[in-house]
């Protein structure tokens, strides 16, 4: 006995979901506790697992389609029909039409006329990191094109490589936008601090994102997209915080430093200290305002 567990993950011309691939998990974790051997047909594009298109389908006795709808579509007629000597069941699927469950011997609903049961995505472990430790959340500011500081505008090529960057390294994120105004609403500052406050960690391009991340206690990776340095070198001067990286010399080695950095125990008090000379910072800029008010 030899299982292929394929899914509309399994084709090239679809953009499958996470739950679809959580759901194969699910079963992949069945077949290792039942010691039955398996291959995981995945896209080629996401480079793991096998191509169906390439195996020998007579190397399977079982083909399980994990998760998804289960209709007369041409890829799902392909698949059954590449694999027609095996037995073909189909689990946590949702049953569209008669002709798709025609497809395989055996199913499991997922949903269906007066059939709802759980999605096998509950049942799998918490998402941690392949050595088990939780994965930081990173909240991540973007800059744009800056065009005051002309040919020294690296705001683009910074991006790309921060994005590699969180990719390559299966980062969680999620982007904050500091624009005041999104048509047709306005974004108030303590809907972006809130945000902020739910990240372990802040990518910042953005001078505010970094004031922002310091002072609601969150260490951060301060990117300068200006060659030479400019408005966030100097505000990371000013607070004397010490994770800056110059955007022309970026490098994935010096991300992963500095994120090994803002995770270690001593973060936290460079953090506050930070917080500290900018608070004493802002008391000497109200005395200035002050003494203008007087004069």
């Amino acid at each position: 006995m030899r299982v292929l567990v394929a899914g509309w993950f399994s084709f090239d011309e679809v953009i499958a979901t996470i739950g679809d691939e959580l759901g194969a998990d699910t079963v992949a974790d069945w077949l290792t506790d039942l010691g039955v051997p398996f291959d995981v047909a995945e896209a080629p594009y996401l480079g793991t697992g096998v191509d169906w298109r390439e195996v020998d389908p007579a190397d399977y006795t079982h083909l399980v389609f994990v998760s998804g709808p289960v209709s007369d579509e041409p890829l799902l007629r392909e698949l059954c029909a590449a694999f027609e000597g095996s037995q073909r069941w189909a689990i946590n699927v949702s049953v569209v039409d008669g002709i798709g469950r025609g497809l395989f011997h055996q199913v499991w609903e997922r949903d269906a006329p007066d059939v709802a049961r759980p999605d096998l995505a509950i049942e799998r472990p918490d998402g941690r990191g392949e050595d088990g430790r939780e994965r930081p959340v990173v909240a991540v500011a973007f800059a744009p094109a800056q065009g005051e500081y002309g040919d020294r505008s690296r705001s683009e090529q910074v991006r790309e490589h921060l994005e590699e960057w969180l990719a390559s390294r299966r980062l969680p994120w999620f982007e904050l936008t500091m624009d005041l105004y999104e048509k047709p609403h306005r974004r108030e500052p303590d809907q972006v601090e809130a945000l902020i406050r739910r990240a372990d960690v802040v990518l910042s391009m953005r001078l505010h994102a970094l004031v922002l991340g310091l002072k609601h206690g969150r260490p951060v990776i301060a990117v300068d997209a200006v060659a030479g340095g400019a408005k966030v070198t100097a505000q990371a001067g000013a607070l004397g915080w010490p994770v800056v990286l110059a955007g022309e010399d970026l490098t994935a080695g010096a991300l992963d430093a500095a994120l090994d950095r803002c995770l270690s125990g001593d973060a936290a008090d460079a953090v506050a200290a930070a917080v500290d000379r900018g608070t004493a910072g802002n008391a000497i800029a109200r005395d200035w305002l002050s003494r203008q008010l007087r004069s």
